[in-house]
């Protein structure tokens, strides 16, 4: 095995904060890890939910650059493939930017899930990139084109419990179209991802909204505070607090049907 050796010196200035430049004749391992940093800190210089858009191109150049590199090549592709994504929900100027975005990185991960299919991390932005791609094109036609069912296996496959309840809970049952959905297997989907990763506050809204959905407002109650009570993760706070968002826009809708 080839072993790398990363000076001291970069990788506690990599440890608190992302640098601004890599160092002169960096090498391929330096490069990794200074992308590494930019991810870790890619909230760092946002301007409300916006992310600091030249951090994030810098970041997702580098991982391409290192795509290659026969040691390197699956972390640079899982690297770019969550950069890519982060900049799809948190630096696009518009909807229209945002489209032709995911139409790339749709493709980018046709190329990158066939060179690394055990990758399980990046199999689960895949299914999530893979189900945005088809929602560009109409919810009935991507049901048509099989292209939910294409998603749903990409995320059992990955193991993503979050993604499986949420296509359950929201995809229609369609007979002999889409007749796989199941608003039973959605709840305990999506139980199962909250048990699995409880500090993710996604897990409860999207089972807030399922209870809501299903008239359990107890439940989504319940679903709501425990989601609100978590504390916002410095390194993924652009993701928690729109989580929370979303959260106290349920919480409306809640109050509008218990009359509050």
């Amino acid at each position: 095995m080839k072993i790398f050796f990363i000076p001291l010196f970069f990788l506690i200035s990599l440890a608190v904060a992302a640098p601004n430049e890599l160092p002169e004749n960096a090498t391929p391992a330096q490069k990794l890890h200074f992308a590494d940093s930019c991810y870790k800190h890619r909230a760092d210089g946002a301007n409300g939910d916006k992310a600091n858009r030249a951090r994030v191109d810098k970041m997702i150049g580098i991982y391409r650059s290192l795509l290659n590199d026969k040691e390197l090549g699956e972390r640079a592709a899982l690297g770019l493939y969550k950069a890519e994504y982060f900049r799809i929900r948190f630096a696009t100027k518009n909807n229209t930017e945002r489209d032709k975005f995911v139409d790339k990185l749709k493709l980018t991960g046709d190329t990158l899930h066939a060179r690394y299919p055990k990758n399980k991390e990046l199999t689960k932005i895949y299914a999530a990139v893979y189900s945005m791609w088809g929602n560009n094109a109409g919810a009935l036609a991507s049901v048509k084109n099989g292209v939910a069912s294409r998603a749903r296996d990409l995320a059992d496959s990955a193991g993503d419990y979050q993604f499986l309840g949420r296509a359950h809970a929201i995809l229609p049952y369609v007979p002999f179209v889409l007749s796989w959905p199941d608003k039973k297997l959605a709840e305990k989907y999506l139980l199962r991802a909250a048990k699995e990763d409880p500090k993710e506050p996604y897990n409860y809204h999207f089972l807030s909204e399922y209870y809501l959905d299903q008239g359990r407002y107890d439940e989504c109650q319940k679903m709501i505070d425990k989601g609100l009570a978590l504390p916002v993760r410095n390194e993924s706070r652009l993701e928690d607090k729109r989580a929370r968002w979303h959260m106290k826009e349920t919480q409306k809708k809640l109050n509008k049907k218990l009359g509050k």
